[in-house]
């Protein structure tokens, strides 16, 4: 790993100042010189986005500094694919297939002035038809068994302006080539749809239906051995990556909303294949008066199920160490006893089917007013969700595909006592208005201003009650959250001092209202009680008992300098401070005395900082030769983060966030030789040292993703792409880990078997595109 990392540094060294060719979709590769107009500064320009190292089917992260919540979000035709990633992922209702005209991704500041999101927002347009009928088709391959077909063929209808739109796509995803044993997938999905348009004198309509199912995979966690200071190696006969940690036989046990053990068979629809209904309706109009109007709205029904499964703690079970020497464990529903040495509890939150629906729309009217490029917009979502959260904890053995075990002979339950499932209904109406105005002052000074201002109403019918005691004869409880207001604002400016040298700052206020609620569980008096079953008059410590609002906010500045001579080079350079206040978070402590018990607190209102410095350079070098470097410094840290509880207190204050890197680094070389047929390209990104759990006691050794490939174009019908994914062959761990928030030493862990995120393992893929 060292010895790699500082090959590349020197590469970059060498190459810097430097270029990029940005492949941001599969389909179309377009070299990009950095823009320091503002105009041009609505999209994040320099982001290799599909080029995902976790999954193939979908866009990376983008890092910005904060953990990831669920905030960013995913555009097709002008609004996001899905409202909430619970339980409905973006994923479940769109992919990257040739049916896409055009993709981008939204600068900061564009996504939270469209939606009040935080971070980077993947756009997406589906295709619009032609004069002539096209077609457009795809296959791929990959090492580890993958597959995707696509195909999407546009054409007119007559000569008065009509056209269509016909698309269908199917993956065999196999992830990182595990073998499941109940599946041969992790993901496999397919999509379909059709669309009408119309042209006319003054714009356009389209009318699109898109149904897209998809079969869901689960949660990825691999066993190793760790070595402390950041170092692991293989679990012995555990191939980290390739091999599967999840039961065999695809079922899952837990515990329903009134107590009862049952199984989740994930074979079934119930449990892992999301189905949604997705219509469509969008144009645009010119007015006499120099006034646009762009206007999209969908509507969606989707039945989405959602798998999560994680260890409940840290440590994996030796069975020759106290306590659990002691013990004998069975292999589920027999009387065979577990021979092997380790045990892993494991907890899951599955969730069958939910019942969604979901409508937005957005208005927006633009016109270029002398110097001033003015935006008025609106935005309407209204959702409708229903689902049921079951929950429970489990014992596996620690072995490619484990089997499940008991600490009884003939038991067929296995799933501990003490988790219970949820019913949950909410409804979602927001309404927004946002404007902007991009204008400059004389040839030197450039400003853009935009503010949001969104109103909304919250009812959640929920129960409170989430063990059995009571729960046949207590309906669930209503509760309004509404007329609140969230509230985004932003000003960006550049400062020319030259034609190719200058200056460039922004500012940003991004603040969202939620709700949450505390209950947990309550004995049949309706009395709370912690999940030892103690009141607090019994000395337990048990969580409040009332719903309660609260609201959070991401505010952001920055300023740099920016530099532009020609394709030769292109340079911003930023220093950027992001802060996020009220951030929900939950936690437990035990007691250090022994007795077993616990106290729950949640939610605990936290803030986050990080100060970061990038720089982002294009350049071209010489003649077909064209890099893109990207250098960012930034220190994640929690602030205003401790509970107290048995005499104790734990505080995360100033430590790192985890998953989180100070340093990232991209490098995104590409050469174009044989008279332009035939391109080779490598992008790299380096990950810089990561804590994994909030004490910092924990952390993982930098790491590359490592993305290679030669695109070669046999004519204007038909090009061939070879991509390597981790060519370098990195292998490890990465992310945070479950169950170390309390772990303030890594000492009684060294040379113990723990479970973490692998690195994805080395990929080989094949793709071919063919225009008809």
């Amino acid at each position: 790993m060292k010895k790699t990392f500082f090959y590349l540094c020197f590469l970059t060294l060498l190459l810097t100042p430097s270029v990029y060719t940005f492949a941001q979709e599969a389909k179309i590769d377009t070299v990009i010189v950095l823009e320091s107009s503002i105009a041009h500064r609505k999209e994040e320009k320099n982001r290799n986005v599909m080029l995902n190292a976790d999954a193939a089917t979908g866009p990376r992260e983008v890092n910005i500094g904060l953990p990831f919540r669920g905030d960013i979000v995913i555009l097709e035709n002008g609004v996001p694919v899905v409202f909430s990633f619970w339980p409905t992922m973006p994923t479940f209702a769109w992919n990257v297939d040739n049916s896409l005209g055009r993709m981008g991704l939204l600068s900061f500041e564009e996504g939270a002035l469209l939606y009040g999101k935080v971070g980077f927002a993947v756009q997406s347009y589906d295709r619009d038809p032609g004069r002539k009928f096209q077609g457009y088709a795809s296959s791929f391959i990959s090492s580890v068994g993958s597959s995707r077909f696509d195909m999407t063929v546009t054409g007119p209808l007559g000569n008065k302006g009509w056209g269509y739109m016909v698309s269908a796509y199917q993956s065999f995803d196999r992830g990182y080539g595990t073998n499941l044993m109940y599946t041969p997938w992790d993901n496999k999905t397919s999509n379909a749809k059709f669309a009408i348009s119309k042209k006319y004198k003054k714009g356009s309509v389209k009318l699109l239906y898109k149904y897209v199912e998809a079969q869901i995979g689960a949660t990825a966690y691999f066993p190793v051995i760790y070595k402390g200071d950041g170092e692991v190696e293989e679990y012995p006969g555990f191939r980290l990556g390739k091999d599967s940690y999840f039961p065999r036989n695809g079922l899952i046990p837990y515990r329903d909303v009134m107590g009862d053990a049952q199984w989740a068979d994930l074979t079934k629809d119930e449990f892992s294949k999301s189905k949604s209904h997705n219509i469509y309706l969008m144009g645009d109009h010119r007015f006499d008066n120099g006034w646009k109007l762009d206007y999209s709205a969908l509507y969606q029904n989707m039945k989405s199920p959602l798998i999560i499964e994680f260890p409940l703690s840290l440590m994996i079970w030796d069975t020759q160490e106290s306590p659990y020497s002691y013990m004998n464990f069975y292999k589920a529903g027999s009387s065979d006893v577990y021979e092997g040495r380790h045990v892993q509890m494991m907890y899951n939150q599955l969730m069958p089917q939910s019942d969604c629906e979901y409508f937005v729309t957005r208005l927006e009217m633009n016109k270029k007013i002398k110097n001033h490029s003015v935006r008025i917009g609106a935005t309407y979502q209204n959702n409708n969700r229903e689902y049921t959260t079951y929950g429970g904890a489990y014992l596996m053995s620690v072995e490619p595909n484990p089997v499940l075990l008991s600490m009884s002979p003939n038991d067929d339950t296995v799933v501990f006592s003490g988790a219970w499932g949820t019913i949950s209904h909410d409804k979602y109406s927001r309404t927004a208005l946002y404007a902007s105005d991009d204008f400059n002052f004389g040839s030197r000074l450039e400003l853009s201003l935009g503010a949001r201002l969104e109103h909304q109403n919250y009812t959640d019918y929920h129960n409170p009650y989430v063990n059995n005691e009571g729960q046949e004869d207590k309906e669930p409880i209503k509760k309004e959250f509404n007329n609140k207001f969230n509230k985004v604002g932003y000003a960006k400016f550049v400062y020319k001092l030259t034609n190719s040298f200058g200056f460039v700052g922004d500012i940003s206020y991004n603040s969202e209202n939620k709700a949450y609620w505390d209950y947990t569980y309550r004995d049949s008096e309706g009395k709370a009680v912690d999940e030892n079953g103690l009141t607090a008059s019994e000395g337990g410590h048990p969580r409040t008992t009332e719903p309660g609002s609260y609201e959070t906010a991401v505010t952001k500045m920055g300023g740099g300098v920016y530099l532009n001579i020609g394709k030769q080079i292109s340079l911003v350079s930023m220093l950027t401070s992001i802060k996020k206040n009220e951030v929900p978070g939950a936690a437990t402590l035990d007691d250090p005395s022994g007795s077993g018990l616990r106290a729950d607190f949640g939610p605990e209102f936290y803030n986050i900082e990080t100060m970061g410095w990038s720089t982002d350079i294009t350049a071209q070098l010489f003649r077909n030769f064209n890099i893109h470097y990207l250098l960012t410094l930034q220190n994640p840290q929690y602030k205003d983060y401790e509970v107290s509880g048995f005499g104790q207190t734990l505080s995360y204050s100033d430590k790192t966030i985890p998953a989180l890197s100070k340093v990232l680094m991209e490098i995104d070389p590409s050469y174009m030789f044989a008279q332009g047929k035939l391109k080779a390209w490598v992008s790299l990104r380096y990950f810089g040292k990561q804590y994994s759990n909030e004490t910092n006691a924990f952390s993982w050794n930098p790491w590359w993703e490592n993305f290679g490939g030669l695109d070669y174009m046999v004519n204007r019908k038909l090009t061939l792409k070879l991509q390597v994914v981790n060519f370098l062959d990195q292998s490890g761990v990465k992310g945070a880990i479950q169950g170390g928030s309390q772990i303030d030493s890594d000492e009684d862990y060294i040379g113990k078997p723990i479970v973490a995120n692998a690195i994805r393992p080395r990929t080989v893929e094949l793709k071919v595109d063919f225009k008809f």
